[in-house]
């Protein structure tokens, strides 16, 4: 086909509006921002949960006064230990698996957790956390918007 000036030219090809990654670069990507996830669970959902048993056991750290002897400390050492324990399952199985599950499973989880935190905004107030509510409803909306490109990116031709 030649394109002679001043006449439009017509393909047989559908256009493509956005240009694809090539796989091998896509599936890099796909793993960094699985290991990236994964250590972002680990590393807060630890820090979290230690910083709540500190509190709870001997009153001491940023959540002493709220946590000491408390009843409901429980929940939130079981949402920080399963963060936790979710971000070693993205470092171990999401890095390493390839299939596009773990990133739906990985933004079904920040979704969850970033409404859970606008939804319940008036903790941070309470336990005079915003900025650590700010920070973390940051990350996660930046995780939705990462998972979702992975999700997109894998679409065609992957493993489910």
């Amino acid at each position: 086909m030649t394109h002679e000036p001043g006449h439009i030219v017509h393909s047989s090809e559908p256009s493509k509006p956005f240009p694809r990654a090539p796989a091998a670069s896509s599936g890099r990507m796909r793993r960094l921002v699985m290991i990236v996830d994964g250590g972002f669970f680990a590393v807060v959902g630890t820090a979290q949960m230690s910083m709540e048993l500190l509190g709870h056991h001997l009153g001491a750290g940023p959540f002493g006064r709220v946590f000491e002897q408390s009843p409901y400390s429980i929940g939130w050492v079981e949402a920080h230990g399963l963060a936790a324990l979710i971000g070693v399952l993205f470092l171990v199985a999401g890095g390493r698996d390839g299939r596009r599950y773990w990133h739906g499973f990985a933004l079904s989880v920040h979704v969850l957790l970033g409404a859970a935190n606008l939804m319940f905004w008036s903790s941070f107030v309470t336990f005079g956390t915003v900025p650590v509510g700010v920070l973390a409803t940051i990350a996660h909306l930046g995780f939705v918007i990462a998972q979702s490109w992975c999700l997109i990116a894998s679409r065609a031709g992957s493993r489910s």
